[in-house]
């Protein structure tokens, strides 16, 4: 008699067996497929944060290396006579200067630096800039165009740097400070500008001011703060 071979196959245990290891095999495979994309996300926002840091630098030595020091009388008793347009608070910065070129709108303007809402309720750090017309100050900046340079952030911080003592005071100029005391520019030597909130975290910039004149013949009467 011929003996037939028989094919055992696969029985039910060793099929259920093979199908955890692979269903087990497919979830780690799946898992690192996941951390790869999340790590080279988290490189690109690094990158990204990286670039934006470097264009806000750039930006904000363009802008505050053209300062303009044209003054214009004043009749505010706790300032200089004559002074430019250059309000310097702890957490603003506004002043009249030159727009870089390349920026699309060169030539002279005002502007200022601070922290507004942005969407979603986060801050952002804004550059509102708007053409200068001759008017010793500015204040309609709602109407001003905008150049968002930083987002999200929290707060902004101002310090600025006495030119002979290498001071810095919150304010510009500093309180107490003898009007023969201060530069001729009437300018501080540098800003520093201490942000909040950007991730990763911005490191304390120091930015010179510079001026583009000392002074200019012409001068307009500024009656509390207004024009």
């Amino acid at each position: 008699m011929k003996r037939v071979a028989r094919n055992p196959g696969f029985t039910l245990i060793e099929v259920l067996i093979s199908l955890s290891l692979l269903s087990l095999l497919m979830l780690v495979l799946t898992g690192a497929i996941g951390s790869m994309g999340q790590t080279e996300d988290r490189v690109e926002a690094r990158v990204q944060a990286a670039d934006d840091y470097r264009a806000a630098v750039n930006f904000l030595h363009d802008v505050l290396g053209r300062v303009s020091a044209r003054r214009f009388r004043s009749l505010n008793a706790d300032g200089p006579p004559d002074a430019p347009f250059f309000e310097a608070k702890s957490n603003s910065l506004a002043w009249i200067g030159i727009m870089p070129a390349r920026y699309g709108a060169g030539g002279r303007h005002y502007m200022r630096l601070a922290v507004e809402p942005g969407a979603g309720g986060t801050g952002q750090l804004v550059l509102r800039f708007a053409p200068w017309n001759g008017a010793p100050t500015f204040a309609n900046w709602g109407q001003a165009q905008a150049q968002v340079l930083a987002a999200p952030v929290s707060a902004l911080s101002l310090r600025y740097k006495e030119p002979s003592s290498g001071q810095w005071a919150e304010v510009w100029p500093p309180p107490g400070m003898a009007l023969n005391e201060l530069p001729p520019s009437l300018l501080p030597a540098a800003v520093e500008l201490q942000i909040g909130g950007p991730a990763p975290a911005w490191p304390p910039l120091v930015v010179a001011v510079a001026a583009t004149r000392i002074s200019d013949p012409s001068a307009s009467y500024v009656r509390d703060g207004g024009s």
